[in-house]
Protein backbone atom coordinates (compact mmCIF):
# COMPACT_ATOMS: atom_id res chain seq x y z
CA UNK A 1 0.00 0.00 0.00
CA UNK A 2 3.05 2.33 0.63
CA UNK A 3 4.68 2.05 -2.51
CA UNK A 4 0.56 2.57 -4.35
CA UNK A 5 0.72 5.78 -2.75
CA UNK A 6 4.11 6.88 -3.11
CA UNK A 7 3.48 6.19 -7.32
CA UNK A 8 0.54 8.17 -7.24
CA UNK A 9 1.61 11.03 -5.25
CA UNK A 10 4.53 11.22 -7.72
CA UNK A 11 2.19 11.05 -10.77
CA UNK A 12 0.43 13.65 -9.47
CA UNK A 13 3.78 15.77 -8.50
CA UNK A 14 5.24 15.06 -12.04
CA UNK A 15 1.91 16.10 -13.99
CA UNK A 16 1.31 19.45 -12.30
CA UNK A 17 5.23 20.43 -12.82
CA UNK A 18 4.92 19.95 -16.13
CA UNK A 19 2.11 21.45 -16.85
CA UNK A 20 2.66 24.78 -14.73
CA UNK A 21 6.80 24.31 -15.66
CA UNK A 22 8.37 27.65 -17.75
CA UNK A 23 11.76 26.28 -19.12
CA UNK A 24 14.13 28.69 -21.54
CA UNK A 25 16.72 27.24 -23.60
CA UNK A 26 18.96 29.79 -22.44
CA UNK A 27 19.41 31.95 -19.39
CA UNK A 28 17.34 35.11 -19.78
CA UNK A 29 19.67 38.49 -19.78
CA UNK A 30 18.76 40.33 -16.69
CA UNK A 31 16.55 42.75 -18.18
CA UNK A 32 12.81 43.70 -18.39
CA UNK A 33 10.86 42.06 -21.88
CA UNK A 34 9.76 44.20 -24.04
CA UNK A 35 7.94 43.61 -27.32
CA UNK A 36 9.88 45.82 -30.32
CA UNK A 37 7.80 46.49 -33.83
CA UNK A 38 10.16 48.24 -36.70
CA UNK A 39 9.00 51.32 -37.51
CA UNK A 40 8.67 52.23 -41.51
CA UNK A 41 10.54 55.46 -42.91
CA UNK A 42 9.86 57.52 -45.68
CA UNK A 43 13.18 56.27 -47.36
CA UNK A 44 14.83 53.72 -48.06
CA UNK A 45 17.58 52.04 -50.18
CA UNK A 46 16.47 48.47 -52.76
CA UNK A 47 18.94 45.59 -52.24
CA UNK A 48 18.12 43.17 -54.97
CA UNK A 49 17.99 39.46 -52.60
CA UNK A 50 20.82 37.67 -54.09
CA UNK A 51 19.67 34.03 -55.49
CA UNK A 52 20.99 30.56 -55.71
CA UNK A 53 23.57 29.08 -58.26
CA UNK A 54 21.03 28.43 -60.92
CA UNK A 55 20.07 24.14 -61.65
CA UNK A 56 17.80 22.80 -63.82
CA UNK A 57 14.25 22.01 -61.83
CA UNK A 58 10.40 22.69 -62.35
CA UNK A 59 8.71 25.75 -61.69
CA UNK A 60 7.50 25.13 -58.16
CA UNK A 61 3.88 24.57 -57.13
CA UNK A 62 4.20 27.38 -54.08
CA UNK A 63 5.71 30.27 -56.23
CA UNK A 64 3.72 32.73 -56.70
CA UNK A 65 3.28 36.13 -58.54
CA UNK A 66 5.65 38.50 -57.26
CA UNK A 67 3.82 40.80 -57.64
CA UNK A 68 1.60 39.62 -55.04
CA UNK A 69 4.99 39.93 -52.37
CA UNK A 70 4.54 43.53 -52.64
CA UNK A 71 4.55 44.76 -49.15
CA UNK A 72 3.89 42.16 -47.04
CA UNK A 73 3.72 42.05 -43.20
CA UNK A 74 5.46 39.71 -41.44
CA UNK A 75 5.75 38.91 -37.45
CA UNK A 76 9.12 37.56 -36.17
CA UNK A 77 9.25 36.40 -32.67
CA UNK A 78 12.15 35.42 -30.81
CA UNK A 79 13.23 34.84 -27.47
CA UNK A 80 16.41 37.03 -26.92
CA UNK A 81 16.36 40.10 -24.88
CA UNK A 82 19.27 43.07 -24.11
CA UNK A 83 22.07 43.26 -26.96
CA UNK A 84 20.98 40.45 -28.96
CA UNK A 85 17.47 41.70 -29.04
CA UNK A 86 18.97 45.20 -29.70
CA UNK A 87 21.26 43.33 -32.78
CA UNK A 88 17.85 41.65 -33.82
CA UNK A 89 16.14 45.30 -34.14
CA UNK A 90 18.69 46.71 -36.09
CA UNK A 91 19.24 43.65 -38.82
CA UNK A 92 15.41 43.38 -39.03
CA UNK A 93 15.47 47.12 -39.80
CA UNK A 94 18.17 46.77 -42.68
CA UNK A 95 16.13 44.55 -44.40
CA UNK A 96 12.68 46.27 -44.00
CA UNK A 97 14.56 48.97 -45.86
CA UNK A 98 16.52 47.21 -48.58
CA UNK A 99 14.79 44.00 -49.75
CA UNK A 100 13.23 44.40 -53.09
CA UNK A 101 9.48 43.40 -52.44
CA UNK A 102 9.23 45.74 -49.75
CA UNK A 103 8.79 43.49 -47.44
CA UNK A 104 7.94 44.69 -44.06
CA UNK A 105 9.37 42.42 -40.52
CA UNK A 106 7.20 43.25 -37.45
CA UNK A 107 9.68 42.32 -34.11
CA UNK A 108 7.81 40.91 -31.19
CA UNK A 109 10.67 39.60 -28.46
CA UNK A 110 8.13 38.24 -25.84
CA UNK A 111 11.31 37.76 -23.32
CA UNK A 112 12.22 34.00 -23.48
CA UNK A 113 12.14 30.93 -25.46
CA UNK A 114 9.21 29.62 -23.37
CA UNK A 115 7.07 32.86 -23.43
CA UNK A 116 7.93 32.33 -27.33
CA UNK A 117 6.49 29.30 -27.63
CA UNK A 118 3.24 30.24 -25.12
CA UNK A 119 2.39 33.34 -27.39
CA UNK A 120 2.71 31.75 -30.71
CA UNK A 121 0.68 28.80 -29.70
CA UNK A 122 -2.02 30.82 -28.26
CA UNK A 123 -1.93 33.34 -31.18
CA UNK A 124 -2.03 29.95 -33.37
CA UNK A 125 -5.20 28.70 -31.71
CA UNK A 126 -6.67 32.36 -32.45
CA UNK A 127 -5.54 32.23 -36.18
CA UNK A 128 -3.12 34.89 -35.64
CA UNK A 129 -0.18 32.84 -35.61
CA UNK A 130 3.41 34.87 -36.48
CA UNK A 131 4.74 34.15 -39.40
CA UNK A 132 8.73 33.13 -38.45
CA UNK A 133 9.29 31.73 -35.21
CA UNK A 134 12.96 31.29 -33.44
CA UNK A 135 12.32 28.09 -31.23
CA UNK A 136 14.08 24.80 -30.73
CA UNK A 137 13.42 21.91 -33.01
CA UNK A 138 11.23 20.05 -30.66
CA UNK A 139 9.00 22.81 -30.74
CA UNK A 140 8.96 22.99 -34.41
CA UNK A 141 8.88 19.18 -34.85
CA UNK A 142 5.21 20.01 -32.69
CA UNK A 143 3.83 22.43 -34.80
CA UNK A 144 4.38 20.51 -37.92
CA UNK A 145 3.06 17.66 -36.48
CA UNK A 146 -0.28 19.67 -35.86
CA UNK A 147 0.32 20.78 -39.53
CA UNK A 148 1.06 24.39 -38.76
CA UNK A 149 4.48 24.57 -39.74
CA UNK A 150 6.16 25.13 -43.16
CA UNK A 151 8.59 22.32 -44.59
CA UNK A 152 11.56 24.18 -45.89
CA UNK A 153 12.86 21.23 -48.39
CA UNK A 154 11.77 22.91 -51.49
CA UNK A 155 12.40 26.39 -50.93
CA UNK A 156 16.02 25.77 -49.52
CA UNK A 157 16.50 23.68 -53.27
CA UNK A 158 15.09 26.33 -55.49
CA UNK A 159 16.81 27.04 -58.71
CA UNK A 160 15.82 31.32 -57.88
CA UNK A 161 14.87 31.36 -53.93
CA UNK A 162 16.90 28.56 -52.57
CA UNK A 163 19.90 28.96 -49.79
CA UNK A 164 23.20 29.92 -51.21
CA UNK A 165 25.32 25.96 -52.20
CA UNK A 166 28.63 28.08 -49.95
CA UNK A 167 26.19 28.59 -47.21
CA UNK A 168 24.87 25.44 -46.78
CA UNK A 169 28.02 23.86 -46.93
CA UNK A 170 29.57 26.05 -44.31
CA UNK A 171 27.04 24.83 -41.35
CA UNK A 172 28.50 22.96 -39.02
CA UNK A 173 27.23 19.15 -40.32
CA UNK A 174 25.93 18.02 -36.60
CA UNK A 175 24.04 21.28 -36.37
CA UNK A 176 22.44 21.78 -39.81
CA UNK A 177 21.66 17.87 -39.30
CA UNK A 178 19.52 18.37 -36.43
CA UNK A 179 16.74 20.64 -37.72
CA UNK A 180 15.81 17.49 -40.18
CA UNK A 181 13.26 14.84 -38.84
CA UNK A 182 11.54 12.18 -41.10
CA UNK A 183 13.81 13.51 -43.83
CA UNK A 184 12.23 16.84 -44.18
CA UNK A 185 13.58 19.88 -43.17
CA UNK A 186 11.93 22.07 -40.57
CA UNK A 187 14.08 24.64 -39.60
CA UNK A 188 17.38 26.33 -40.25
CA UNK A 189 19.67 26.32 -37.18
CA UNK A 190 20.82 29.95 -35.39
CA UNK A 191 22.31 29.24 -32.90
CA UNK A 192 23.27 26.18 -30.29
CA UNK A 193 24.37 25.12 -26.83
CA UNK A 194 26.26 22.19 -25.64
CA UNK A 195 26.20 20.75 -22.06
CA UNK A 196 29.58 19.77 -20.06
CA UNK A 197 31.23 19.48 -16.66
CA UNK A 198 33.62 22.28 -15.33
CA UNK A 199 36.69 21.23 -12.88
CA UNK A 200 38.76 23.03 -10.51
CA UNK A 201 42.28 21.95 -12.40
CA UNK A 202 43.99 23.22 -9.94
CA UNK A 203 42.62 21.60 -7.14
CA UNK A 204 42.62 18.16 -8.91
CA UNK A 205 46.03 18.31 -9.70
CA UNK A 206 46.92 18.82 -5.78
CA UNK A 207 44.66 16.30 -5.15
CA UNK A 208 46.45 13.90 -7.50
CA UNK A 209 44.79 13.65 -10.52
CA UNK A 210 46.08 14.88 -13.77
CA UNK A 211 43.67 13.31 -16.37
CA UNK A 212 40.01 14.29 -16.60
CA UNK A 213 38.13 11.95 -15.87
CA UNK A 214 36.69 9.53 -18.77
CA UNK A 215 34.36 6.97 -16.83
CA UNK A 216 31.77 7.07 -14.32
CA UNK A 217 34.14 5.11 -11.89
CA UNK A 218 37.17 7.40 -12.38
CA UNK A 219 34.82 10.57 -11.83
CA UNK A 220 33.27 9.01 -8.62
CA UNK A 221 37.07 8.20 -7.49
CA UNK A 222 37.83 12.28 -8.18
CA UNK A 223 34.43 13.90 -6.44
CA UNK A 224 34.93 11.10 -3.12
CA UNK A 225 38.45 12.24 -3.01
CA UNK A 226 37.62 15.87 -3.16
CA UNK A 227 35.11 15.00 -0.25
CA UNK A 228 37.35 13.20 1.69
CA UNK A 229 39.70 16.59 1.41
CA UNK A 230 37.13 18.17 3.26
CA UNK A 231 36.23 16.34 5.92
CA UNK A 232 39.70 15.65 7.20
CA UNK A 233 40.29 20.10 6.90
CA UNK A 234 39.50 20.49 10.53
CA UNK A 235 36.59 22.68 8.84
CA UNK A 236 33.45 21.26 10.26
CA UNK A 237 31.16 23.57 8.00
CA UNK A 238 32.11 22.40 4.46
CA UNK A 239 32.30 18.79 5.37
CA UNK A 240 29.52 17.09 2.81
CA UNK A 241 31.00 19.30 0.29
CA UNK A 242 33.92 19.16 -2.00
CA UNK A 243 32.03 16.43 -5.23
CA UNK A 244 29.64 17.27 -8.12
CA UNK A 245 26.91 19.89 -7.36
CA UNK A 246 23.48 17.91 -8.02
CA UNK A 247 22.13 19.81 -10.72
CA UNK A 248 18.25 18.46 -12.32
CA UNK A 249 18.20 20.29 -15.13
CA UNK A 250 16.60 18.22 -18.35
CA UNK A 251 20.41 18.49 -20.09
CA UNK A 252 22.15 17.32 -17.45
CA UNK A 253 20.34 14.77 -16.50
CA UNK A 254 19.98 13.93 -20.12
CA UNK A 255 23.86 14.09 -20.33
CA UNK A 256 24.48 11.67 -17.67
CA UNK A 257 21.81 9.03 -18.33
CA UNK A 258 23.89 9.41 -22.04
CA UNK A 259 27.58 8.21 -20.03
CA UNK A 260 25.71 4.92 -19.67
CA UNK A 261 24.64 4.70 -23.42
CA UNK A 262 20.72 5.58 -23.81
CA UNK A 263 19.63 4.35 -26.70
CA UNK A 264 20.30 6.83 -30.26
CA UNK A 265 17.79 9.39 -30.40
CA UNK A 266 15.27 8.65 -32.85
CA UNK A 267 15.64 10.94 -36.39
CA UNK A 268 11.86 10.45 -37.37
CA UNK A 269 8.91 11.20 -35.39
CA UNK A 270 8.41 8.37 -33.37
CA UNK A 271 8.02 7.99 -29.41
CA UNK A 272 11.62 7.49 -27.46
CA UNK A 273 11.13 5.26 -24.26
CA UNK A 274 13.18 5.96 -21.46
CA UNK A 275 12.73 2.38 -19.89
CA UNK A 276 15.81 1.11 -20.92
CA UNK A 277 19.53 -0.26 -19.50
CA UNK A 278 21.16 3.30 -19.47
CA UNK A 279 18.75 5.03 -17.42
CA UNK A 280 18.93 2.23 -14.90
CA UNK A 281 22.10 3.00 -14.54
CA UNK A 282 22.57 6.37 -14.63
CA UNK A 283 19.68 6.68 -11.78
CA UNK A 284 21.33 4.03 -9.56
CA UNK A 285 25.25 5.63 -10.30
CA UNK A 286 23.57 9.53 -9.06
CA UNK A 287 22.36 7.69 -6.25
CA UNK A 288 25.15 5.85 -5.38
CA UNK A 289 27.57 9.16 -5.29
CA UNK A 290 25.07 11.14 -3.65
CA UNK A 291 24.46 8.72 -0.87
CA UNK A 292 28.49 8.28 0.00
CA UNK A 293 28.37 12.41 0.04
CA UNK A 294 30.26 12.62 -3.48
CA UNK A 295 27.87 14.85 -4.46
CA UNK A 296 25.74 17.28 -3.03
CA UNK A 297 22.90 19.69 -2.96
CA UNK A 298 24.01 23.67 -2.87
CA UNK A 299 21.51 26.22 -1.50
CA UNK A 300 22.86 28.95 -4.03
CA UNK A 301 21.34 27.98 -7.32
CA UNK A 302 24.44 29.25 -9.27
CA UNK A 303 27.33 27.18 -8.40
CA UNK A 304 30.42 29.25 -9.42
CA UNK A 305 31.75 30.90 -6.21
CA UNK A 306 31.55 27.07 -4.73
CA UNK A 307 33.98 25.83 -7.77
CA UNK A 308 36.53 29.36 -6.73
CA UNK A 309 36.02 28.50 -2.52
CA UNK A 310 37.27 24.93 -3.41
CA UNK A 311 33.96 23.56 -2.10
CA UNK A 312 32.94 21.69 -5.35
CA UNK A 313 35.56 20.20 -7.77
CA UNK A 314 32.82 19.93 -10.41
CA UNK A 315 30.08 21.94 -11.49
CA UNK A 316 27.83 21.34 -14.08
CA UNK A 317 27.59 23.70 -16.57
CA UNK A 318 26.31 25.20 -20.39
CA UNK A 319 27.69 27.51 -23.06
CA UNK A 320 26.33 30.39 -21.46
CA UNK A 321 27.69 29.97 -18.07
CA UNK A 322 30.93 30.55 -19.04
CA UNK A 323 30.96 34.16 -19.27
CA UNK A 324 29.48 34.30 -15.62
CA UNK A 325 32.55 32.22 -14.63
CA UNK A 326 34.66 33.82 -15.81
CA UNK A 327 33.56 36.95 -14.27
CA UNK A 328 33.16 35.62 -11.10
CA UNK A 329 36.96 33.76 -10.82
CA UNK A 330 38.09 37.16 -11.89
CA UNK A 331 36.31 39.15 -8.86
CA UNK A 332 37.76 36.73 -6.61
CA UNK A 333 40.88 36.60 -7.68
CA UNK A 334 41.34 33.18 -7.38
CA UNK A 335 44.54 31.71 -9.26
CA UNK A 336 42.87 28.42 -9.94
CA UNK A 337 42.89 27.28 -13.41
CA UNK A 338 38.99 25.51 -14.69
CA UNK A 339 38.59 23.95 -17.76
CA UNK A 340 35.84 22.37 -19.72
CA UNK A 341 35.54 18.46 -19.92
CA UNK A 342 32.63 16.29 -21.45
CA UNK A 343 30.48 14.07 -19.01
CA UNK A 344 32.47 10.57 -18.77
CA UNK A 345 31.56 7.45 -20.90
CA UNK A 346 31.30 3.96 -19.54
CA UNK A 347 33.01 2.80 -22.43
CA UNK A 348 35.75 5.57 -21.96
CA UNK A 349 34.78 8.03 -24.94
CA UNK A 350 32.77 11.03 -23.53
CA UNK A 351 30.81 13.43 -25.96
CA UNK A 352 28.84 16.88 -25.81
CA UNK A 353 25.07 17.00 -26.03
CA UNK A 354 24.33 20.24 -28.06
CA UNK A 355 21.04 21.68 -28.78
CA UNK A 356 19.33 25.40 -29.44
CA UNK A 357 17.35 27.43 -31.40
CA UNK A 358 16.26 27.34 -35.12
CA UNK A 359 13.93 29.51 -37.12
CA UNK A 360 10.77 28.02 -38.72
CA UNK A 361 7.64 29.56 -40.58
CA UNK A 362 4.31 29.37 -39.80
CA UNK A 363 1.50 28.13 -42.41
CA UNK A 364 -0.36 31.00 -43.76
CA UNK A 365 -0.70 31.43 -47.38
CA UNK A 366 1.40 31.50 -50.46
CA UNK A 367 2.54 34.72 -50.96
CA UNK A 368 2.83 34.77 -47.17
CA UNK A 369 4.63 31.73 -46.49
CA UNK A 370 7.39 32.89 -49.30
CA UNK A 371 7.53 36.68 -48.24
CA UNK A 372 9.19 34.97 -44.89
CA UNK A 373 11.26 32.44 -46.83
CA UNK A 374 12.92 35.46 -47.86
CA UNK A 375 13.38 36.80 -45.02
CA UNK A 376 14.81 33.79 -43.38
CA UNK A 377 16.70 32.80 -46.21
CA UNK A 378 18.77 36.61 -45.74
CA UNK A 379 18.79 36.17 -41.99
CA UNK A 380 20.45 32.77 -42.40
CA UNK A 381 23.12 34.46 -44.55
CA UNK A 382 26.51 34.83 -43.44
CA UNK A 383 27.05 38.53 -42.72
CA UNK A 384 24.02 38.40 -40.59
CA UNK A 385 24.93 35.66 -38.99
CA UNK A 386 28.47 37.17 -37.65
CA UNK A 387 26.11 40.17 -36.10
CA UNK A 388 24.47 37.78 -34.56
CA UNK A 389 27.00 35.43 -33.27
CA UNK A 390 29.37 38.45 -32.61
CA UNK A 391 26.89 39.34 -29.25
CA UNK A 392 25.47 35.45 -28.78
CA UNK A 393 27.84 34.14 -26.35
CA UNK A 394 26.42 30.66 -27.70
CA UNK A 395 27.76 28.67 -30.38
CA UNK A 396 27.66 29.67 -34.01
CA UNK A 397 25.98 27.17 -36.25
CA UNK A 398 28.65 27.99 -38.90
CA UNK A 399 32.36 27.37 -39.26
CA UNK A 400 33.58 29.66 -40.74
CA UNK A 401 32.01 32.15 -38.57
CA UNK A 402 33.59 29.80 -35.32
CA UNK A 403 36.72 30.13 -36.60
CA UNK A 404 36.19 33.81 -36.70
CA UNK A 405 35.34 34.31 -33.29
CA UNK A 406 38.15 31.95 -31.31
CA UNK A 407 40.69 34.56 -31.12
CA UNK A 408 37.97 37.12 -29.56
CA UNK A 409 36.61 34.03 -26.97
CA UNK A 410 38.08 32.65 -23.92
CA UNK A 411 39.96 29.36 -23.45
CA UNK A 412 36.97 27.75 -22.08
CA UNK A 413 34.60 28.70 -24.92
CA UNK A 414 37.71 27.41 -27.42
CA UNK A 415 37.73 24.05 -25.44
CA UNK A 416 33.98 23.63 -26.10
CA UNK A 417 34.45 23.65 -29.72
CA UNK A 418 37.19 21.55 -29.87
CA UNK A 419 34.62 18.93 -28.71
CA UNK A 420 32.21 19.54 -30.95
CA UNK A 421 33.98 16.57 -33.29
CA UNK A 422 32.76 13.88 -30.99
CA UNK A 423 29.10 15.92 -30.16
CA UNK A 424 25.68 14.24 -30.57
CA UNK A 425 22.47 16.45 -31.09
CA UNK A 426 19.83 16.05 -27.86
CA UNK A 427 15.68 14.60 -28.85
CA UNK A 428 14.49 16.36 -32.00
CA UNK A 429 11.07 14.83 -32.08
CA UNK A 430 7.83 16.73 -30.53
CA UNK A 431 7.51 14.19 -27.41
CA UNK A 432 10.99 15.51 -26.57
CA UNK A 433 8.56 19.14 -26.00
CA UNK A 434 7.15 17.00 -23.09
CA UNK A 435 9.72 14.69 -21.84
CA UNK A 436 11.76 17.85 -21.00
CA UNK A 437 9.93 18.93 -18.40
CA UNK A 438 8.85 15.25 -16.84
CA UNK A 439 12.87 13.91 -16.96
CA UNK A 440 14.03 16.10 -14.01
CA UNK A 441 11.42 15.29 -12.02
CA UNK A 442 11.84 11.56 -12.52
CA UNK A 443 15.43 12.27 -11.65
CA UNK A 444 14.40 14.25 -8.22
CA UNK A 445 12.37 11.20 -7.02
CA UNK A 446 15.68 9.57 -7.35
CA UNK A 447 17.28 11.45 -4.35
CA UNK A 448 14.45 10.88 -2.28
CA UNK A 449 14.88 9.18 1.15
CA UNK A 450 11.96 7.48 1.34
CA UNK A 451 12.45 6.35 -2.31
CA UNK A 452 14.57 3.29 -2.89
CA UNK A 453 16.59 1.93 -5.87
CA UNK A 454 14.65 -1.19 -6.22
CA UNK A 455 11.69 1.45 -7.20
CA UNK A 456 13.82 2.73 -9.68
CA UNK A 457 12.19 0.69 -12.72
CA UNK A 458 8.67 1.43 -11.86
CA UNK A 459 9.30 5.33 -11.41
CA UNK A 460 11.35 4.81 -15.22
CA UNK A 461 8.21 2.89 -16.41
CA UNK A 462 6.08 5.89 -15.11
CA UNK A 463 8.26 8.62 -17.04
CA UNK A 464 7.20 7.13 -20.66
CA UNK A 465 3.88 6.29 -19.72
CA UNK A 466 3.33 9.79 -18.76
CA UNK A 467 5.44 11.18 -21.83
CA UNK A 468 3.32 8.83 -24.15
CA UNK A 469 -0.06 10.50 -22.21
CA UNK A 470 0.69 14.20 -22.27
CA UNK A 471 1.89 14.48 -25.58
CA UNK A 472 -1.17 13.58 -26.93
CA UNK A 473 -2.37 16.39 -25.64
CA UNK A 474 -2.95 20.00 -27.20
CA UNK A 475 0.19 22.15 -25.83
CA UNK A 476 -2.66 24.99 -24.98
CA UNK A 477 -4.50 23.35 -22.62
CA UNK A 478 -2.02 24.64 -19.66
CA UNK A 479 -2.80 27.70 -20.44
CA UNK A 480 -6.70 28.23 -21.13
Amino acid sequence: MRKRTTITTIIILIFTILLTACQSDQPDTVQPSVTVTSQKTATKTTTPIPTATPTNTPTPEWLVPLTELEEIELEFVHPWTGDLAHTIDELVDNFNQTNEFSIFVKVDAPGSAQQVFQQSEAALRNEKGPDVVIAPIEELAYWHAIENLVLLDEYLNDVTYGLEEKIIEDFIPLFWEQDVLDEHRLGIPVSRNANFLVQNTSWAKELGFNIPPMSPQIFRNHVCTARDELINDNDWRNNGMGGWIVKQDEYTILSWLNTFHLNEFPINQESYAFDQPATLEGFTFLRQIFDEDCSWNARNPTHYEYMINRQALYISADIYDLVYLQKAFALSESEDQWQIIPYPDKNGKPVLLTHGDSIGIMKSDPAQELAAWLFVRWLSGLEQQSEISEINPGLPVSQSIISELSTDRSDQWNQVVSLLDTAKSTPRTADWRVARFVLPDAAFQIYLANITPDQYPQIIAMLDTIIAEISTQPASLSWE
